[in-house]
Formats: structure tokens, C-alpha cells, sequence
């Protein structure tokens, strides 16, 4: 019992400060626990030897893992009540190479619990508005646990109202249970690309593509895009020009871009001592429509420029 009252209190504690991940990690005096969130990591407790691998244990039962393997990486999942919160828990166990067991686990939330801000206020109003549209494509980049996917979820649930909204991530990061939510699964031949063909038959009204990952990705999310269908997505690039040399990079021509892009956003998470919030920037409308001829008609120049000094 106390084993699972010392794993309550860690969770208990991550929760309240609404960390993304727990690190159960070894070192000279037992397992350090430590915590990611938007501020980094931060060290929570210290645990002795046999204290710690006994909270592993724990873990890797309840997660459905063989707890007599410590060597081979290993995955798992917990439904966890934490009193009336909600908690789903994503295990990854390994051990170092001196078969000193380690464990993350990803906290998952309810889309309810989130706790974000956006600034400025009209820039999440923007956003909601590009929601109205029929098709298209809105994508929107951002360092890594800036909040890009809470960002999507926030604005669909807000402002998509009686529409059937489809899901896809790898992996499902907010449990948002008026969304059809689908997980890559490569072991199962679910992959971004073969689920995209499979929801595209679901005839959903909006898509949330969790990451345009590839190329065989940009090109799926541009033909649906065209054929109909309003999709959010995130792709991996510093600023909001930058995502239009990413998604040309996937193969995806100007003309096509042109097309379908409705809107384009960039955010990074601010820290502060008192709260942290997301600093969104929004480009659609006329603003954007420039933006993209003037891109265009850089990367033509550019081109020209190349064929001129006998590059190409």
C-alpha cells in the first residue's frame, strides 16, 4: 500500500502543476523523479533503490507489462482516476546498459482540463473564424510543446459546433471524446498516410491531422484539401513563411499552396512567473494571400537567378 500511496502523490503532484511527462530515472542514490513541463524539467523527489523499483513495478502491472523484463523497451497504458480527474497514461520502460530500469510516463488530459491562454485574445478569434470555411487547409507551426495540438482542439471545440470532427496523431495527446480520435499504429498497418485514406471515407466535416510528417502526408492533405474537406494540421518549421519552403519541400507546387491554404499560424509558449501563455500569430485574408505571391515570386526570381549562373 504504500508503494501505490508513493506513486499517488507523485502523480498527484505532476497533475496539479499539469506536466506533460514523469522521468523515473536511475542514478548513484536510487531513481531520481523528475517532470516536463512548458519551463522544462524539473526534479520533484529522490527515491531510494528498492523503493523505486518497486513504484516500476507497480507501474508496469497496472499497465499491463511484463514486470519480469527490464531489458527489452517496453509499452503500456493506464486509466488512472486521480480522484475526479481523468487520467490516461502512456508507459515507456528501458532499461541502461547496466540493466538499470527507467520509465516515462506521458500524462494524457482531458481536453477540459486544459489550462492554456492565448495572446493576443483576437488571434484565437481569427483562428475560430477560419473554422467557418468550407475547405482548406490551416497549418500551424511552433517549437516543440509550444501547445500546437491544445491549440487545435481548443479552437475546434469552441468554435465547431454539430460538426463530426476526425482526428489523427501519433500519439493521441488530449482525449477529447466529442472528437473521433484515431493513433498511428505502424504494427497494425495504421500509418498517417493509410488512416488519412480511411478518413476520408468517414466523411468527416474537419480533419485534425496531428503532424504533416512526409511527403506521401503533404500530398494526402492536399488532395483532400481540395476535394472538399477542412483540415488543421502542424508542421514542423521557425516561423509562418517557413511553412510554406517546408510543405514545397514535400513536393507540394505553388499553385496547389495557393489553393488550399486558408490560414497560417506560428506560436511559442511565454514563460512567466505567475502563468504561461501562448504567443499566437495568425496570417489569412488579404495578409496572406500577399504573402504567398510574394513567396512565389521570391522562389521564382531565385530559380532564375540559379538557371542564370548555369546551376541548373
Amino acid at each position: 500500500m504504500q508503494i501505490k500511496k508513493t506513486f499517488y502523490d507523485l502523480l498527484k503532484k505532476a497533475a496539479s502543476d499539469h506536466v506533460s511527462d514523469i522521468y523515473i530515472l536511475p542514478n548513484q542514490e536510487g531513481f531520481q523523479v523528475l517532470t516536463y513541463a512548458t519551463n522544462g524539467l524539473n526534479k520533484i523527489g529522490q527515491l531510494d533503490g528498492d523503493c523505486g523499483e518497486a513504484i516500476i513495478r507497480h507501474i508496469k502491472f497496472s499497465a499491463c507489462m511484463d514486470i519480469s523484463e527490464i531489458r527489452r523497451p517496453q509499452l503500456g497504458r493506464w486509466h488512472y482516476l486521480l480522484n475526479e480527474q481523468s487520467l490516461y497514461l502512456r508507459i515507456s520502460s528501458v532499461a541502461d546498459f547496466l540493466n538499470r530500469e527507467s520509465v516515462v510516463i506521458r500524462l494524457i488530459y482531458d481536453m477540459e482540463d486544459n489550462g492554456l491562454q492565448w495572446r493576443p485574445a483576437n488571434k484565437m478569434t481569427e483562428l475560430g473564424h477560419l473554422l467557418e470555411c468550407q475547405q482548406g487547409l490551416i497549418l500551424l507551426a511552433g517549437q516543440m510543446g509550444s501547445g500546437k495540438t491544445t491549440t487545435m482542439y481548443h479552437a475546434a471545440s469552441k468554435y465547431l459546433h454539430n460538426k463530426m470532427v476526425l482526428t489523427i496523431e501519433d500519439p493521441v495527446e488530449l482525449v477529447a471524446p466529442h472528437f473521433l480520435q484515431l493513433q498511428v499504429n505502424d504494427a497494425a498497418n495504421m500509418s498517417y498516410e493509410q488512416l488519412l485514406k480511411l478518413a476520408l471515407r468517414h466523411h468527416p466535416d474537419v480533419m485534425i491531422i496531428g503532424e504533416i510528417r512526409d511527403a506521401a502526408t503533404a500530398q494526402i492533405v492536399a488532395q483532400a484539401a481540395l476535394s472538399g474537406h477542412l483540415i488543421l494540421s502542424t508542421v514542423h518549421a521557425m516561423s509562418i513563411t517557413g511553412i510554406w519552403y517546408r510543405l514545397r519541400s514535400f513536393g507540394i507546387s505553388a499553385d496547389i499552396l495557393r489553393q488550399i491554404l486558408v490560414g497560417l499560424g506560428y506560436q511559442k509558449m511565454n514563460y512567466q512567473s505567475t502563468a504561461s501563455y501562448v504567443q499566437l500569430e495568425i496570417t489569412s485574408g488579404n495578409k496572406m494571400d500577399k504573402l504567398l505571391v510574394e513567396l512565389k515570386n521570391e522562389e521564382k526570381s531565385h530559380v532564375a537567378a540559379q538557371k542564370a549562373s548555369g546551376i541548373f
